[in-house]
């Protein structure tokens, strides 16, 4: 292939590029406005538990939540709250009902004269629930025969002047312990006079069929719940044969009465899963804090917590729980603490946000996937493989487009960003580091040149995953580790592969490996061994969505950035990578300096990296990645400077002590 026609190609590879760069462009643009619109959260208590704190303060929930509107008529201190759907036990341990097996009521009603009015006997077989008010009854009736599948019928019952109403039925005692029966009307209405929006969690219940879903799901949008969502780590219905089934039937049901469902972070539920994808992921993300999580936490921590999950991983209901010893006074201070550092994240807490409803268009993808494979090839042209490098990535491209064909659009997906993230960061250092110096000017702009091209990685992942199953967080970008090792490993093949052909090939290579292994093993070098193997350790452990703890003094500073910066870049960016980077841009890379490339190249595989969380906003993304780059610039400038004037000096400075060592030794 001549020179002329190679280069004609070549650019054809980068129009490919930047065809696939436009295209998920186009999609971000769509993505930002729909997050910038869902920057809210309703900002949640958890009723229950907020009734138990008035209580022990001496306050009926009405007060409370008037003392709760006083402090703040302007600007509520909370907008929603969380209602877990009460139990029958609840309602025991309230003294609103009594479950009693049937010989126990039996014996009660011979030693108390209690008469029934059709003149039944209890069965000692069954379990009965014994309650003062005969519209509780006909509720706890309801429940029992819409959502089970047992014998259930009602009895009067009368003790001297008092009535008792009677549900009886063949459900097991244990299981009616945990039992659903629904919601409080008149507090549902309470808090609708104060303006609270209510987002529920239902009990489970065993028989899941089209009935008991319109009576579950019906009766809670005629109180008009804002969302409705689980309180079990399972969903009814998820331990059925036909659960496929049973989870399409169920999302029909929320779809007939308008009703998203909760995706609880930090939650497993078995089941949520099948039935977000057969909801078209018609989800709200909730952030919950728990009580024994509370215990562990400052206001401050809490805070801080609160403030994140809203800005950066967009909850669009953040749930808040009381401290349980607070009296009301602190506990508005508390909650006020909560709302306002959220506020001061740009957040609103007044509403609650559905996750956006996003689709990636079929063209965007189709162009995304023709950027990958030119980005492919240009990387294998990077190793001189110039036939494999138009090969390989058209058999590629073919399986994806296959993939396509065959309704498999989401596994091509993945494949599609995981190529992106490790593509493009090595294009971008491998195409601008280089053995010669630079100018300091010249060392920045290759930098933020270097960062373009990993960026468009990054670009491909946002036009390839901006869907709705990626952005509620319910799937996932695949292969997290390997986005960030195989770029690595690749670079390290890369600059080996042109010290090689620089020095007259492979042999140049093991006779450097020889003389290597032939060199004396000091404590310096196992010190040195063991230090590089704990850094790469310790950076696969700090990656992904879950990693090692921080410590204490790392909080406070991240905490620090986050109230300097808005949004807190990335540590190992902008305090270790870039700054080595640039370095290594300045003064360029000598034979035995190369893996200090592999060091100043972590920043670039982990800025992309940033992106591949599809639940934080793109608004998120950019400003980590542009604070993090120019702080890094800046610390990187303060490390070429001190390497250059200081490290001469000190340079300089040993070598005289070992001249005048060696002159003492002489004498």
């Amino acid at each position: 292939m001549n020179q002329a026609l190679e280069k004609k190609l070549r650019w054809l590879l980068y129009l490919a590029v930047a065809l696939g760069v436009l295209a998920s462009l186009w999609t971000g643009a769509a993505r930002w406005q729909q997050e910038q619109a869902n920057r809210a959260t309703l900002f949640s208590l958890e009723w229950g538990q907020f009734k138990d704190v008035a209580a022990r303060n001496g306050y009926t929930a009405a007060e409370a939540l008037a003392y709760f509107q006083q402090a703040d008529p302007a600007d509520p201190l909370f907008s929603g709250v969380v209602y877990k759907e009460p139990t029958l036990s609840d309602w025991q341990n309230a003294g609103q009902l009594q479950i009693a097996a049937g010989s126990q009521l039996l014996n009660d009603m011979r030693t108390g004269g209690w008469q029934a009015a059709d003149g039944f006997l209890p069965d000692k077989d069954h379990n009965y629930i014994l309650l003062y008010d005969a519209a509780m009854q006909q509720r706890v009736y309801e429940h029992l025969q819409h959502k089970t599948s047992t014998q259930t019928t009602m009895h009067e019952l009368q003790a001297g002047d008092t009535t008792i109403f009677a549900v009886e039925t063949t459900y097991p005692y244990n299981d009616l312990l945990v039992f659903g029966i629904g919601f409080n009307e008149d507090e549902i209405a309470l808090l609708k006079e104060y303006g609270i929006g209510v987002t529920v969690q239902v009990k489970n219940w065993p028989k899941v069929d089209e009935d008991s879903l319109d009576f579950v799901l019906g009766g809670v949008a005629r109180l008009g719940v804002l969302a409705v969502g689980f309180n079990d780590t399972e969903l009814p219905g998820v331990a059925l044969a036909d659960w496929s089934g049973v989870a399409q039937k169920m999302a029909a049901a929320f779809a007939r009465y308008d009703l998203p469902t909760l995706y609880i972070e930090f939650y497993d539920q078995t089941g949520l899963p099948s039935l977000a994808r057969a909801m078209n992921y018609e989800l709200v993300r909730v952030h919950p804090v728990s009580e024994s999580e509370l215990l562990k936490l400052t206001d401050a921590r809490v805070q801080e917590r609160f403030a994140l999950a809203a800005s950066e991983r967009s909850m669009g209901v953040t749930m808040l729980r009381l401290r349980p010893s607070q009296s009301l006074g602190e506990a508005v201070s508390y909650v006020r603490g909560v709302r306002d550092a959220i506020q001061a994240k740009g957040v609103a807490t007044d509403r609650l946000t559905v996750v956006p409803d996003m689709n990636v268009p079929v063209w965007g993808l189709g162009l995304a996937l023709l950027a990958v494979w030119a980005g492919g090839v240009l990387l294998l042209l990077r190793f001189d493989l110039k036939r494999a490098a138009w090969v390989l990535p058209s058999l590629a491209l073919i399986a994806a487009g296959g993939l396509l064909v065959l309704g498999k659009a989401y596994l091509a997906q993945k494949l599609l960003a995981l190529a992106a993230v490790i593509i493009f960061p090595f294009l971008g250092v491998a195409s601008v580091a280089k053995a010669e110096e630079r100018s300091l000017p010249e060392a920045v702009l290759a930098l933020c040149r270097m960062t373009l091209i990993s960026l468009i990685g990054a670009a491909l992942v946002v036009g390839t995953l901006s869907e709705r199953s990626y952005m509620s967080a319910v799937n996932t970008f695949s292969g997290v580790k390997l986005g960030q090792l195989a770029p690595l490993l690749l670079l390290m093949i890369y600059l080996l592969y042109r010290l090689a052909s620089e020095h007259g090939g492979v042999k140049y290579l093991l006779v450097s490996f020889w003389r290597l292994m032939q060199k004396k093993v000091t404590i310096g070098l196992v010190v040195l061994g063991v230090l590089a193997a704990g850094l790469l350790l310790f950076y696969m452990l700090r990656t992904g969505n879950s990693g090692v703890g921080i410590s204490d003094i790392e909080r406070a500073f991240r905490a620090f950035l986050d109230r300097v910066l808005v949004v807190r870049p990335r540590t190992k960016e902008f305090m270790f990578a870039h700054p080595i980077m640039l370095a290594v841009l300045y003064f360029g890379y000598r034979r035995k300096l190369w893996p200090l490339v592999l060091l100043g190249a972590i920043g670039q595989v982990s800025l992309v990296n940033t992106f591949e969380h599809l639940h934080t906003p793109l608004f998120v993304s950019l400003l980590r990645t542009a604070n993090g780059l120019a702080l890094g610039l800046l610390l990187g400038v303060a490390l070429v400077l001190a390497v250059k004037y200081l490290g001469g000096w000190l340079y300089r400075k040993l070598q005289v002590i070992a001249e005048l060592a060696e002159a003492a030794e002489d004498e």
